[in-house]
């Protein structure tokens, strides 16, 4: 290649001197200029219509025809209750207080002693015998004013004995109290289930009809066993009262009563 030739060749040409200048290299590097420009126009025309794509759909979007009118609801008042003629009218302003209440000062007159009267000392007991009015009746009534008033006496309250000459006793006996029990007494079942065994102590009065009456624990060993010896107590038949100087008295009576389970 002549010095003439090189400053006109470009440098591709002096890249693919003595080369296949068919090879598709040669080619691509001709084109190249121009493929870079037209990628540069089609991406600016791409970010061209994306930008001016919404503002071309608002221009063909119909325009609406009228613009929705607001509305304002109106609620309707109901009429307002009619007068009650018969309320009471309010009350009456307060008025001020009363004035206070003087007292008026009388000056104190002094008199001799003579003239003065003392009306807080009472008159002997002879001036007060002498103005009395004689009783109407035909027995002549002297008046004993230094006798001092009757005693007013309280009606004592029936005292209940614990010790007695004859001792309360249930119809028949003891041998038939025990009767009772064993034919009346229920075993708890909480007390069987927990093996609760022993003895309760039960107080209650006797009334002279014979009658059982304040009944109260004294000792209890649980499991329902004190409720359960109330209960029957309290279903007994009257007693025969206790007796002192041979008069029916009340008499609180001591009862115990055994819980024990029977061997298998």
């Amino acid at each position: 290649m002549d010095q003439e030739q090189i400053l006109k060749a470009s440098f591709d040409d002096l890249v693919f001197e003595g080369r296949n200048k068919a090879y598709g290299a040669y080619d691509l590097r001709q084109k190249y200029q121009r493929h870079i420009l037209m990628a540069l126009l089609i991406a600016f025309a791409l970010y061209l219509l994306g930008f001016i794509t919404p503002s071309l759909l608002e221009m063909l979007k119909p325009k609406e025809a009228a613009k929705a009118v607001k509305t304002i609801k109106v609620t309707e008042l109901s009429e307002p209750p009619p007068i009650d003629k018969n309320t009471p009218p309010p009350p009456p302003p307060d008025l001020p207080p009363p004035p206070p209440k003087t007292v008026k000062f009388t000056p104190p007159v002094i008199k001799p002693d003579e003239e003065v009267k003392n009306e807080d000392v009472p008159p002997p007991i002879e001036e007060i015998k002498e103005a009395a009015p004689a009783a109407e009746t035909n027995a002549n009534v002297e008046y004993d004013f230094n006798a001092a008033a009757p005693a007013v006496v309280e009606e004592a309250k029936p005292q209940i004995f614990t010790y007695v000459e004859q001792m309360p006793d249930f119809p028949g006996g003891q041998t038939e109290l025990m009767k009772y029990l064993q034919k009346n007494l229920r075993y708890p079942p909480a007390a069987r289930e927990n093996g609760i065994e022993g003895r309760v102590v039960l107080q209650f009065v006797v009334d002279e009809q014979g009658t059982i009456s304040d009944i109260q624990v004294l000792r209890d060993i649980g499991g329902g066993c004190a409720e359960e010896a109330v209960r029957v107590v309290k279903n007994m038949p009257p007693w025969k009262p206790g007796k002192q100087n041979g008069n029916p008295v009340k008499v609180y009576f001591k009862l115990p009563v055994t819980f024990k389970l029977g061997t298998e």
